[in-house]
């Protein structure tokens, strides 16, 4: 006797509470979240993949995908650390995990990709408020700082041109840094 095994075909919903909560891998396919999975919908096609959050994670708290098209960030909120897993889309596999060691938040505000998709910035929440800039494929932190010491972070952003800019605005913040002898400074 055979044991069926259930496989997920379709899922129905939206989670609207990330800092990115939609965007298009091509012109076909949306990507965005729902429950616990990333769901890539081919609106031609009329078909859905899925990519599965980790069992510890808690909620998805930010998304983002590469101006490359060929990855996409998912920052997932834990008990204990926060880390922004990085899948690639063509193969639909976890590609990298990243966590920061020294800090103690529980979750990513917001996180994006570098124009030319080498380096990923990431925003914690309560109680750092910290900005950390990785090389992701080596998984190394390059740098980090302090943004805020209260007021909520809602955004970063890369400068379009300029993969060593970053953005932040949030509650009464719009600072501008920039990346540079491996420290990140407001200017």
């Amino acid at each position: 006797m055979s044991i069926a095994t259930a496989q997920l075909r379709h899922v129905f919903g939206f989670r609207s509470n990330l800092s990115t909560p939609i965007a298009y891998q091509d012109e076909q396919t949306v990507v965005y979240p729902c429950g616990s999975n990333l769901v890539l919908y081919n609106v031609d096609q009329k078909t859905q993949k899925f990519i599965l959050g980790q069992e510890k994670s808690q909620s998805m708290t930010a998304m983002a995908i590469s101006p490359n098209r060929r990855y996409v960030a998912l920052a997932e909120s834990s008990d204990e650390k926060a880390s922004i897993i990085i899948y690639d889309l063509q193969t639909m596999r976890r590609k990298k995990v990243l966590t920061a060691s020294e800090i103690h938040a529980t979750e990513y505000l917001s996180i994006a990709f570098s124009p030319d998709s080498k380096y990923l910035a990431a925003q914690t929440g309560a109680p750092d408020w910290t900005l950390i800039y990785w090389a992701w494929e080596k998984s190394k932190q390059l740098a980090s700082i302090k943004t805020s010491t209260s007021n909520a972070i809602n955004q970063i952003s890369f400068n379009p041109t300029d993969s060593t800019q970053l953005c932040v605005v949030g509650n009464g913040i719009f600072r501008l840094y920039r990346y540079s002898e491996n420290n990140l400074k407001q200017f």
